[in-house]
């Protein structure tokens, strides 16, 4: 019930009392109830019959550690027994044997024997047992856990002692059978291998006396060592040929272009003769710089010393000729010389090839009847040691049976679980019937009632106390009352005006030098009280570098069009890299105005946003687009608030971050601007 001004507002079924048991909620108690215990008592019938009508089972399990030995593994496992045997597939073939069909008919008999009525398994008690009994390796280890299921306790436990009986029994047997039938094959094959390795031996050295092989070193047999003597010697040949040749081009080459073939240090007498000219060709400059050229022309010593100048050129340019034509025939005569002696060894070699291939035929062959011989060898060595181990491991090839824990007949059933089944039923009953309760509810919601408007008079100064209350329906077209809406949260400031690649190239070009420096350093990176402060000293024109100072110190690599906008030449300490302003140093004042001034003249739309703040938000949302981590973003334009990084967040794309390494620093219109 709510009340607006003079009227309240109220469902007009609470105004009635109606008697009790005959209102709409008392039934709908009932259907939930009725609906509740119908179905539980269905579910946990059904659920706790399924439960305790099943019959019980027991299970019976003892422990046992098997060793297994080198005769336990399949028919050539004792090959290669210099190396440690697998031991997990020796187990799990001794864990195999456990359940085989001989030793479960060996199980059988001795149950007869001892009076239990191998029968009471089932019409095929083999096929019985083995399904009841259940083999489980513990994982890492060498223990067995036997254990048998079925429904008499009794008869369980003796099964699972008399299969651990037999098994040790039948592996005992099959170890002394198999050990006397072993070593004579391996004698057999003993004899056999001494016999074939005796003659490939004989035929080894037989093939090796009849063609003269020494060993199987190549560079021990003569043929071999003289030919790769030949060989050597030929390459070296031909190498003196080929540097002959290509000296000899050299010259050829400088000759025909009129370069020098012979250097002055090379020849006393060329560097005699250019030593001359070249100090009357200085005295001749200083007698130019002291006189007039008319005075020069008429002493006749200037006159004398231009003629022995002239003199003297000529003879170098004879000097150099001559020295030409001598180096190119010297070069001439060592290449003929080189290819003559590499002709000489080249039929040298000619001759001795067929010799050399009979022979390598002959060591290949030999190379082919030593590796068999090996091989025989190897073969032969492990058969004796086969045989060895066999005779000394007699006993240790036998795997050994150790129980740790016998079957005991069980007291109590295994499965089921007759408290726990009993439980889950009645649970699962339990929700069962909720969600019954809750279809039914679902299809029998009641229709939602109108409400009413109690109008109630009100006299000024004077409280009424009515008697009854009088219902009026509340208008159709009432508005709600809404509480206010939350404020929104605030929000960040709007950041700076981000240009685009034409307007910044605009800028720049349409800007004089101090506003271009600005701008360019601003877009590389700078902050303006930074480019405001920066000294003429904080600059490395030769590596392309700015020290930043202040707290944020760094530095900062410019581009090759941004290096070339710094001033050069000598300057005295303390000079400010910008020159803004007419007098005194220039401000934040001045640079803005100098970059408005820029982007006016560019004919900029909204030149009035173009601010120093604009130019350095654009060069930091370029390098934020390309995926920079935003650690090595901080490194080269300064730190940065944390939510000024946080809008900047939204600009950079999906994926990982790249390093400052991978990411184009240079701002494009930069780069177009130089």
């Amino acid at each position: 019930m709510q009340v607006f001004g003079n009227h309240v507002l109220a469902d007009h079924p609470a105004f009635a009392s109606p008697p009790f048991g005959s209102s709409p909620t008392a039934r709908a108690n009932r259907r939930r109830l009725l609906v509740f215990l119908a179905v539980f008592a269905v579910a946990a019938a059904a659920g706790l019959g399924y439960t305790f009508l099943r019959p019980a089972e027991y299970r019976a399990a003892a422990r046992l550690q098997i060793t297994p030995g080198l005769a336990s593994a399949p028919a050539g496992a004792l090959k290669g027994a210099g190396a440690a045997p697998d031991s997990a597939k020796p187990f799990l073939f001794e864990v195999e044997v456990l359940t085989s069909q001989p030793v479960l008919e060996q199980v059988a008999a001795r149950l007869q024997r001892m009076g239990r009525d191998p029968s009471l398994f089932g019409p095929d008690p083999i096929a019985a047992m083995k399904a009841a009994i259940q083999v489980t390796p513990a994982a890492g280890t060498n223990v067995v856990e036997v254990a048998a299921t079925g429904p008499r306790p009794q008869l369980l436990a003796a099964l699972v002692n008399t299969l651990i009986e037999a098994y040790a029994d039948h592996v005992a047997a099959a170890h002394q059978a198999s050990s006397g039938e072993s070593m004579a094959q391996l004698d057999e094959e003993v004899r056999k291998l001494d016999a074939d390795v005796v003659e490939k031996r004989r035929q080894v050295e037989q093939f090796r006396l009849q063609h003269n092989i020494v060993s199987l070193e190549r560079e021990e047999n003569q043929v071999l060592a003289r030919v790769r003597g030949q060989s050597t010697s030929l390459n070296a040949a031909n190498e003196r040929v080929a540097a002959a040749e290509g000296r000899l081009r050299s010259l050829q080459e400088s000759a025909e272009a009129g370069k020098a073939v012979v250097r002055a240090r090379d020849n006393p007498t060329l560097a005699n003769l250019e030593q001359r000219a070249s100090q009357a060709r200085e005295e001749l400059r200083e007698l130019e710089r002291t006189f007039t050229p008319d005075y020069l022309a008429l002493d006749p010593k200037v006159r004398a010393m231009r003629a022995r100048l002239a003199e003297l050129e000529q003879q170098i340019k004879a000097q150099r000729a001559s020295s030409q034509q001598a180096a190119l025939l010297e070069a001439e005569e060592e290449v003929s010389s080189a290819r003559q002696a590499a002709r000489r060894i080249e039929q040298q070699m000619a001759g001795d090839r067929r010799e050399v291939g009979q022979f390598t035929t002959r060591f290949n062959e030999y190379k082919s009847l030593q590796e068999q011989l090996a091989q025989l060898e190897g073969v032969q060595r492990d058969a004796v040691q086969r045989r060895a181990l066999l005779a000394a491991t007699a006993r240790a090839r036998a795997p050994s049976l150790q129980v740790l824990e016998s079957a005991t007949p069980p007291r109590e059933a295994w499965r089921p679980l007759y408290a726990r089944d009993a439980a889950l039923s009645v649970g699962a009953a339990l929700v069962l019937a909720l969600l019954a309760m809750w279809l039914v509810e679902l299809f029998n919601r009641p229709e939602p009632q109108p409400s009413v408007l109690i109008a109630q008079p009100v006299i000024p100064g004077l409280l009424v106390q009515p008697s009854e209350p009088r219902a009026i329906a509340a208008p159709p077209s009432a508005p709600a009352l809404e509480a206010p809406e939350p404020a929104l949260l605030a929000h960040h400031g709007t950041p700076p005006r981000e240009l685009g690649q034409a307007e910044v190239a605009a800028l720049l070009g349409a800007a004089d030098g101090p506003t271009r420096l600005a701008a360019a350093l601003l877009l590389s990176g700078v902050t303006p009280e930074e480019t405001l402060a920066l000294e003429r000293s904080d600059v490395d024109i030769a590596r392309r570098r700015i020290k930043v100072p202040g707290g944020s110190a760094r530095q900062i690599e410019l581009g090759e069009s941004v290096a070339a906008l710094l001033p050069t030449g000598p300057t005295l300490p303390g000079t400010k890299l910008l020159a803004l302003g007419t007098a005194g140093e220039a401000g934040i004042a001045d640079l803005g105005a100098a970059i408005l001034c820029a982007a006016h003249d560019a004919n900029l739309e909204r030149a009035a946003d173009v601010t120093p703040e604009c130019l350095r938000h654009t060069y930091i949302a370029f390098l934020v687009r390309q995926g920079l981590r935003f650690a090595d973003l901080t490194r080269i334009v300064g730190p940065l608030p944390a939510a000024t990084l946080a809008e900047y967040s939204a600009l950079a794309p999906p994926g990982a971050r790249v390093p400052a390494e991978a990411v184009d620093r240079l701002f494009p219109a930069l780069g177009r601007a130089a």
